[in-house]
């Protein structure tokens, strides 16, 4: 099966010393279900366990007359094969699976699917999870930028940031996929390469902007695991902020 690697907050230095391949999950789901999922997963590959599930009627997995936590540890079981029908029957079940452990067939699903990649390119892939997930080598962040005033911002502030974004994304090699603005806040989401912190992208942005005319506050938050609103900003705000460094 591929390397694991699990990482909410700053994945960056352990690529920079991974040998292999990465890939970024690319499911936005909550961390906790991605954590449940690996703790189960390094628990069920532990050899007595492996040795003892490997014996039991696959079927199992999927039979809900048997208590949920034995089916999870079933199911992640499965995640590790290889095998293309053993990812068509945890697909099948994706779709039908009760709605409580849909987000933990997902991940069986995705790591079934990328062992089976990783064994016909004869590859090996560390997984990196994060709560908003990604795409190929580049994971996903939400960003808040705040005017200095308090106030919404103006139509020339909102473009000179738009622009400023922009510019510094492409000389970064992210990727804006939204930017929005709600009364002070401008709400972004990025794509930015595993080696490359998401704080780069903005402060370019912003520091641009400034030069222009400071109307943009210090403060910010930018995080990978969700996407916030702006009453869970103006908590977190109060708080002093958060930042992915």
């Amino acid at each position: 099966m591929p390397y694991i690697y699990e990482n909410s907050s700053n994945p960056m230095g352990f690529f920079q010393h991974y040998p292999h391949k990465v890939k970024v999950i690319n499911i936005q789901l909550d961390m906790k279900i991605q954590m449940e999922y690996f703790d189960l997963l390094f628990e069920v590959f532990q050899q007595r366990n492996a040795e003892a599930l490997s014996v039991i009627p696959k079927e199992n997995a999927f039979n809900h007359s048997i208590p949920l936590d034995y089916r999870k540890r079933m199911l992640a079981w499965l995640s590790c094969s290889e095998e293309v029908d053993v990812l068509r029957e945890l697909e099948q079940y994706e779709k039908n699976c009760p709605e409580d452990v849909k987000g933990f067939v997902s991940m069986c699903v995705y790591q079934c699917r990328t062992n089976i990649e990783s064994a016909l390119l004869g590859e090996h892939h560390a997984v990196v999870a994060s709560g908003m997930g990604g795409e190929d080598d580049k994971v996903r962040y939400f960003a808040a930028l705040i005017t200095l005033s308090g106030e919404a911002w103006s139509t020339t502030e909102q473009h000179l940031l738009h622009e400023e974004l922009k510019l510094a994304s492409k000389a970064l090699d992210a990727v804006v996929e939204l930017l929005e603005f709600s009364g002070k806040y401008a709400k972004m989401i990025l794509l930015a390469p595993i080696t490359l912190s998401p704080v780069a992208v903005v402060h370019n942005a912003k520091d641009a902007s400034n030069a222009l005319g400071v109307f943009i506050s210090p403060q910010e938050v930018i995080t990978n695991v969700a996407r916030l609103s702006d009453e869970e900003l103006d908590r977190i705000l109060k708080k002093g902020g958060i930042s992915a460094e």
